[in-house]
C-alpha cells in the first residue's frame, strides 16, 4: 500500500476542535515489553488497561500519522453496545449464555466509558442519551419488531431495548415520515477526537511512548518493522498487538484479514433554535433508521447536525487513499437523505464532508487474539461499531496477555479467529456485487415489495 494513504487529515468536523499531536518518530531501535501498532481507539485503551493491570509494563504505541488519523478521529461519534455480529451468531460460536454474557459487557462497557471520561475531566461532549432507530415503512417495522424479539430471545428487556409508537418516537426525534422506532439507553454521543485527545493524555501520563509518522510495514513473532522519513526502525517486543483495524492490509503479514469499506459523513453549521423545535433531539440520542443502507446521526454539543452513511464501492487491492476521503456522489446522498428525513434543515450550510476506511473481517465478527508462542495480538473488526467496541476489546487483550484469567478473557470474541478473505479479483467482484445489495432491497421496501430473498444472499455471504 502506498505512502498515499496516510498524505493528508480529512476535513472533518471532528479535527478543528481537537488536539494537533505532533509525536516524533521512532529511533532505529526500540526495546519495550509491548508494541502496539495504530493509536487509535483500539490501540490507545489497549496501553491503558495493560498499565491498569501492570504498572511496570513498558509499553510503545507506534502510528503511521499521528494519534486519531485513522477511523477513531472520523467516525459517527457513537458509543454504542450494538456490535456487528447478531447475538444468534454469537451464540452459534459459542453458547446461548456466552452471547448473553457478550451483550450485558457491551451494556456495562458505555457506562464503564462514561465513568471513565468523567474520572479524568475529558471535555469531549459526552451525552448519555440512548439510540433511536425510526421505521418509515412496514419493512422497516417488521425488522425493528424482529429485532426486538430477538433480544427478548435472549432476556434483555425494555432496560436494553423497547419499541416505540410513531408517536412516542417524534417526541423524542421528530423524524419525517415516521412510523415507529425502537429506542435504547445503551448509547452515548461523543467528540470522538477530544475522546482521542483524553486518552492520549492518559497514556502520557502513565508513561506510555507514542511515536507518530512511523509506518508499520511488517510484524513478526517479537519484531516490528517500520520506516519514518529518515530510516527504517525495529521495535523488538515480547508482545505485539496489531491495532490497525481499515488500514490492516497496509501490514504486509496482514493484507487479507480485513477490508477497509469506506464510510462517509457531513457536519450542519450550528441550527438555530426554531429548527431544533421542529426536530425535538433534546436529549442528544444517537439516531439511524431501519433502511438496509446505513445511516447514522447525532445532534453535536454545539447543536450541528453530524450525518453519515454508506455505499462507496470496494477498491481493488484494498486500496486506501486520502483521495478517496471525499466522495460527491455519496455525500449528495447523505445531504439529501438528512434533508428527507429532517425538512427544516434544507436551508442549512454544510461545513464539513469527509470520510475514512473502516475494518471488516470475512465473517463480520469482530475479535480478540493472542498466540502466546510468538508473542503476536490482534483486536478489531469492529465494522463501524469500534468506539465502545474498542474498549471492551481492549480489556479483553489486556487480560489476555497478563493471564489473569478474568472473567472477560472467557467473553466469545476472545480468540475468535476470522478467516482470511479471498485473493483478487475475487475479492473485488464478490464484495462490490454485495454491496449493491442494501441499495436494491431499500429500492424495493420503499414500494412496499418484498427484498426478503436479496436480504438471505447477503447475509449468506456476511457469516
Amino acid at each position: 500500500m502506498s505512502t498515499a494513504a496516510f498524505s493528508s487529515w480529512p476535513d472533518s468536523l471532528w479535527r478543528n476542535d481537537s488536539l494537533v499531536h505532533s509525536f516524533g518518530h521512532a529511533p532505529i531501535q526500540v526495546d519495550c515489553d509491548v508494541c502496539i501498532v495504530g493509536a487509535g481507539f483500539s490501540g490507545l485503551w489497549t496501553a491503558i488497561q495493560l498499565h491498569i493491570i501492570d504498572p511496570t509494563k513498558k509499553i510503545v504505541i507506534v502510528d503511521a500519522v499521528q494519534p486519531g488519523f485513522g477511523a477513531s478521529g472520523r467516525n459517527g461519534g457513537w458509543c454504542s453496545a450494538f456490535l456487528p455480529m447478531s447475538l444468534d451468531t454469537i451464540a452459534k460460536d459459542s453458547s446461548r449464555n456466552e452471547a448473553i454474557a457478550m451483550q450485558a459487557a457491551m451494556n456495562s462497557t458505555v457506562r464503564e466509558i462514561g465513568a471513565f471520561i468523567a474520572q479524568h475531566n475529558i471535555e469531549c461532549g459526552w451525552a448519555a442519551g440512548g439510540t433511536l432507530q425510526s421505521a418509515t415503512n412496514s419493512a422497516h417495522l417488521a425488522r425493528l419488531q424482529s429485532h426486538v424479539d430477538s433480544f427478548r430471545s435472549y432476556g434483555f428487556g425494555d432496560e436494553h431495548i423497547t419499541l416505540l409508537s410513531a408517536t412516542q418516537a417524534r417526541q423524542r426525534i421528530d423524524a419525517q415520515g415516521t412510523l415507529g422506532a425502537t429506542y435504547s439507553p445503551d448509547c452515548a454521543a461523543v467528540h470522538p477526537g477530544q475522546l482521542v485527545d483524553g486518552l492520549v493524555r492518559k497514556c502520557l501520563a502513565d508513561g506510555v511512548v507514542i511515536y507518530g509518522d512511523t509506518r508499520v510495514i511488517d510484524i513478526s513473532p517479537h519484531c516490528v518493522t517500520a520506516n519514518t522519513k529518515d530510516h527504517y526502525s525495529k521495535v523488538h517486543a515480547t508482545h505485539i498487538v496489531r491495532a490497525t483495524e481499515g488500514y490492516t492490509p497496509s501490514v504486509a503479514s496482514s493484507r487479507r484479514a480485513t477490508v477497509p469499506i469506506y464510510s462517509y459523513m457531513i457536519a450542519t453549521e450550528p441550527l438555530p433554535s426554531d429548527v431544533w423545535n421542529s426536530i425535538g433531539w433534546e436529549s442528544r440520542e444517537t439516531f439511524s433508521d431501519a433502511r438496509n443502507m446505513v445511516i447514522y446521526a447525532q445532534r453535536t454539543a454545539d447543536n450541528r447536525i453530524a450525518f453519515g452513511g454508506r455505499g462507496a464501492p470496494y477498491r481493488f487491492g484494498s486500496a486506501i487513499n486520502s483521495k478517496f476521503d471525499i466522495s460527491s456522489a455519496v455525500h449528495q446522498k447523505i445531504v439529501s437523505t438528512m434533508h428527507t428525513l429532517f425538512p427544516s434543515t434544507q436551508d442549512a450550510l454544510i461545513t464539513h464532508r469527509w470520510g475514512g476506511p473502516l475494518g471488516i473481517t470475512r465473517d463480520w465478527f469482530s475479535g480478540v487474539t493472542l498466540d502466546h508462542k510468538t508473542g503476536l495480538a490482534t483486536l478489531g473488526g469492529y465494522v463501524g461499531d469500534g468506539v465502545a467496541a474498542s474498549y471492551l476489546a481492549a480489556k479483553t487483550l489486556a487480560h489476555v496477555i497478563c493471564d489473569t484469567h478474568e472473567a472477560v478473557t472467557r467473553l466469545p470474541w476472545a480468540q475468535h479467529a476470522s478467516p482470511s478473505w479471498e485473493p483478487e479479483p475475487f475479492r473485488w467482484l464478490g464484495i462490490n456485487a454485495l454491496l449493491k445489495v442494501p441499495a436494491l432491497s431499500d429500492i424495493q421496501e420503499a414500494r412496499n415489495r418484498s427484498s426478503s430473498w436479496l436480504l438471505r444472499l447477503l447475509k449468506r455471504f456476511t457469516h
